[in-house]
């Protein structure tokens, strides 16, 4: 798992990000939201943030959504302020965890949300021949095409292919290419240098490129 940290966490980095290496996560820390948001448009990707309270987490939340960048955030704060956890929730993070650092707590909280979008529960036979096949075909480097109606869970198909796969320790980027507006289709998959069109605030790399070694599900 690769976890970005936001943000002081009011002194207690070290602390978190001991805990975190020790339950064998990557880590990487910034100071700020737009330090953040540059890390992911650069394509070095997470798998969860951990955001310092006193940042602006709903604004980090917005920016994500309006750059169709997926990235569960947890919020931390010190001590249990009711206030500013609900704050948190309300503002799109997954979960609050209160600061100094409990290392039971963050590594469930890590655990839950790394599992939250590769969990496939099932008993059906059907559903564990498919899962079968899914492991057979997981260890090729090939395009794997899954097909079914939407809510039926094709991205935690793909999720899970990915998990078992060779490539588990690079990046999973979803693409929903219905969800983007048709001119800007191209830089979305190919990236663009800032200033490039109206909107472009920042240079960002393509999901092609940020899935390299990984997996690119479109």
């Amino acid at each position: 798992m690769k976890v970005l940290i936001v943000g002081r966490l009011e002194g207690h980095i070290t602390e978190a990000s001991k805990i975190a290496i020790e339950r064998g996560a990557k880590v990487a820390h910034v100071n700020s939201i737009s330090e953040a948001m540059n890390v992911l448009r650069s394509g070095q990707g997470a798998e969860v943030a951990m955001v310092d309270i006193t940042l602006d987490v709903g604004d980090m939340v917005s920016q994500l959504e309006s750059e169709r960048i997926i990235l569960p955030i947890v919020a931390c704060g010190i001590g249990n302020d009711t206030n500013a956890a609900v704050d948190a929730i309300r503002g799109g993070a997954k979960e609050y965890v209160p600061l100094p650092p409990d290392p039971e707590l963050i590594a469930a909280v890590l655990e839950a949300v790394g599992q939250e979008n590769n969990a496939i529960v099932h008993a059906d036979p059907a559903m564990k021949q498919v899962l079968a096949f899914a492991d057979k075909i997981a260890p090729a480097d090939a395009s794997a095409l899954i097909t079914g109606k939407s809510g039926t869970g094709k991205e935690l198909m793909a999720r899970y292919i990915h998990a078992k796969s060779k490539r588990s320790t690079n990046n999973f980027v979803a693409v929903n290419c219905a969800a983007i507006p048709e001119n800007l289709l191209e830089s979305e998959l190919f990236g663009h240098e800032k200033g490039s069109f109206t909107g472009a605030v920042a240079r960002r790399i393509g999901k092609f490129e940020e899935a390299n070694g990984g997996t690119l599900l479109l």
